[in-house]
């Protein structure tokens, strides 16, 4: 019972936090934490505890293997967003994320490291994309949101860490590391964001995304090499802290004020 009101408790917390980021410090801002291992490191706790800790660090191999994924969903979002509609744009990029996931995960199975090396440049690949944002693109003024946006947002992200944890049992630990990185916080903010302020602001969010995934990718590395090694509270706490040194850059750079 005590797992159940974890999850039911902290997940909302943290997508509550990440949406109120981004509409006071802007879509890129949350994007950047959204991209943080806010949804995947519970679910990796959660398995830690439910399933045993050489569990959670196999399910870490597959977390990088999804988390290149997962970058490849960004990479179409960001092709097809100027293209396309809200509904295809997102249809396309969930496409790539089902391709891409079975490719890496039942193909290719490229194992810890040489996972990382394919999430290394796709994710700065999407980090350093620019084109020029057209005046149709151009973010329009801010609209209030509707009542039900964070409801809406708080319960997606719980079922997500109910289902994965859930199913887990009968995934196994690779399937179920493939699914934790599913940024089920992202994907909120980049459609919200795309309604409300325009394309620009989508964009926004993905490279955000894209820039928090290498503390996402950090996470993932620590949380297997360690759990099993040292005491799981160290483990996480470490693979926590060195996640968010690989992000702290991201978060000074966005401060500092641009060169006019």
């Amino acid at each position: 019972m005590g797992l159940i009101a974890a999850k039911i408790i902290v997940t909302p917390t943290l997508m509550w936090a990440v949406s109120a980021a981004a509409r006071r410090w802007g879509s890129l801002v949350g994007g950047l934490l959204s991209g943080l291992p806010l949804t995947s490191a519970p679910i990796s706790i959660y398995l830690a505890a439910e399933q045993g800790e050489r569990f959670a660090a196999d399910a870490a191999i597959g977390s990088v293997e999804g988390l290149g994924a997962v970058t490849a969903s960004y990479l179409a979002y960001a092709f097809c967003a100027p293209r396309t509609g809200i509904l295809a744009s997102v249809f396309l990029a969930l496409a790539a994320f089902v391709l891409a996931g079975a490719l890496l995960h039942s193909v290719i199975q490229p194992g810890l490291w040489l996972a990382t090396a394919i999430d290394l440049p796709a994710m700065a690949l999407v980090v350093a994309r620019r084109r020029p944002i057209t005046k149709d693109e151009a973010p329009r003024r801010r609209a209030r949101p509707p009542r039900w946006d964070m409801p809406a947002r708080l319960a997606a992200a719980t079922a997500l860490v109910l289902l994965v944890s859930g199913l887990a049992p009968h995934l196994g630990s690779g399937l179920s590391g493939v699914l934790a990185p599913i940024p089920i916080i992202s994907w909120p903010l980049i459609v919200f964001a795309r309604a409300q302020d325009g394309v620009g602001a989508a964009l926004d969010v993905v490279r955000g995304s894209a820039q928090g995934a290498f503390g996402v990718l950090a996470f993932y590395v620590c949380v297997h090499l360690l759990l099993g090694r040292i005491d799981p509270v160290a483990a996480y706490t470490a693979s926590i802290a060195v996640s968010a040194a690989c992000v702290l850059p991201w978060l000074i750079a966005r401060r500092r004020p641009r060169a006019v």
